[in-house]
């Protein structure tokens, strides 16, 4: 099997791994200190820089995060400049659906490195995981930088792989962005921002996430003062004078003692992402019909379930959703309550009720196909569904794997034709339509059950973090 490909970033030899091919660590642009990405241009090298042969055997440089400062973790390079992406094809002179995973991690963690759909490389399609920049280097609103810099780079990542997916066996009239946590977060951003090649994307498949993170710019600013306060720092423009290391240590400073996953995210900026980015959500599934698929988890915070009561209500609540606490507590939790009634409703604010009215908004003002799926396998947990498709078979109770085996086959299923029906067991996914009907997926079944009478208030805001 062939293993060099020739792409617009240069040539690069791959390895084989079982029975696919990857290229690690190519790189699709130029990570610039509070800039939007930048085109990386082989041409500037020299002209015989683009059939110079690269060997894409070893991963690239990672986006700066906490483990950077890990000084155990030699093998590990972390850096501003990560703006490369792994590929895994099973043949480069196939014409395979390309799936684009953008990771999880609140915004703070991630990388190519640790593959969070590593199922994926195992199937008949082309895997491309790009990094993108974390915390304040991707996603901070830094005075003289730019807004939305992180989704700038998943931005150049999918253009990248459009210019190139010949190049590598992909169909690049099939792709699907798939993503969790702040993965899904990010794509459903990208799909009601105002860039037209998301007009290209077949499928999303949103798995704990979606648009409940795109921010007003106020919150934006207010974020990076807290930080700034936290640091002594007199100015936010004074961020571009520390090293990598150092505006890590900045973020670590702010962030310790605290839960947050929200306080980072697409923010809008009239540019990239306007205030009526809802109707920008529906006027492109209007104009293109791209399929949704939305997963959340039935008790999605189980993981806080040894935390202290008080902490839950005074420190992790107020984390999670700032001058929005009370309103979504309100809404969400009777007046007497268990820890485990208040754990199981930050999940439902945090996850499940934002996964269903997205579901609603693009089914009531469109004839668009949304499929939803309220998992409750490892607990219902947050990435639990994940967790359960990237489980070793062997490691798996015989019922456990069929039922993963179905749950693969309709998700592979959508990614190629946008339709999951698994034709084994003659099952196809409910479309969530006027019967607000979801597939239920427990460790032991796979079913279909309405949720119509799951009602939440209309009036809520979108915005889950405001301060």
């Amino acid at each position: 099997m062939k293993k060099i490909i020739k792409t617009t970033t240069g040539t690069y030899h791959g390895v084989m791994d079982h029975n696919h091919v990857d290229f690690l660590g190519v790189p699709f642009g130029y990570g610039r200190r509070f800039k939007r990405a930048e085109e990386f241009s082989i041409a500037k090298f020299g002209p015989n820089e683009v059939n110079k042969m690269h060997y894409a055997v070893h991963n690239g440089i990672q986006p700066m995060q906490d483990e950077a400062l890990d000084q155990n973790n030699p093998d590990t390079s972390f850096g501003e400049n990560c703006l490369n992406l792994d590929i895994c094809t099973p043949d480069i002179e196939g014409h395979y659906p390309i799936v684009i995973e953008f990771y999880g991690g609140g915004f703070l963690r991630g990388g190519n490195y640790k593959k969070q759909m590593s199922w994926l490389d195992h199937q008949s399609i082309v895997h491309v995981v790009p990094n993108y920049r974390l915390g304040l280097f991707g996603w901070g609103k830094v005075d003289g930088g730019d807004t939305n810099v992180g989704l700038s780079d998943q931005l150049m990542s999918i253009q990248w792989v459009m210019d190139n997916a010949s190049s590598f066996g992909g169909d690049v009239e099939n792709i699907t962005l798939a993503g969790l946590s702040a993965g899904a977060k990010s794509i459903a951003a990208l799909m009601a921002s105002n860039s037209s090649i998301l007009d290209r994307i077949k499928n999303i498949i949103l798995f704990s996430g979606g648009v409940q993170t795109i921010r007003d710019l106020d919150t934006a600013n207010k974020v990076i003062e807290r930080i700034c306060q936290e640091n002594n720092i007199k100015s936010s423009k004074d961020l571009f004078n520390l090293t990598d290391d150092g505006l890590q240590l900045v973020q670590e400073q702010a962030l310790k003692g605290h839960t947050p996953t929200n306080w980072f995210g697409p923010v809008i900026d009239e540019n990239l992402i306007s205030s009526d980015w809802e109707e920008k959500l529906v006027e492109r599934v209007k104009r293109t019909n791209f399929k949704t698929l939305i997963s959340a988890g039935s008790n999605e915070l189980v993981g806080l379930k040894d935390t202290s009561i008080n902490q839950l209500e005074e420190d992790v609540m107020t984390d999670l959703f700032g001058d929005n606490a009370p309103v979504l507590r309100d809404a969400f939790l009777d007046e007497s309550y268990s820890k485990n009634d208040f754990v199981e409703m930050l999940g439902t604010a945090m996850y499940v009720y934002p996964a269903r009215r997205l579901a609603e908004l693009l089914t009531q003002n469109s004839d668009a196909d949304v499929y939803c799926n309220y998992s409750k396998v490892y607990e219902g947990q947050h990435g639990g569904i994940v967790r359960y498709l990237n489980m070793p078979t062997d490691e798996l109770n015989i019922d456990y794997r069929k039922n993963r085996d179905y749950i693969l086959d309709l998700l592979l299923e959508f990614i190629t034709t946008g339709k999951p029906y698994d034709e084994n067991i003659k099952y196809e996914w409910p479309v969530y339509d006027d019967d607000r009907l979801v597939l239920e997926l427990d460790p032991d079944d796979i079913k279909s059950i309405s949720v119509i009478n799951r009602r939440y208030p209309e009036t809520l805001p979108w915005q889950s973090y405001k301060l």
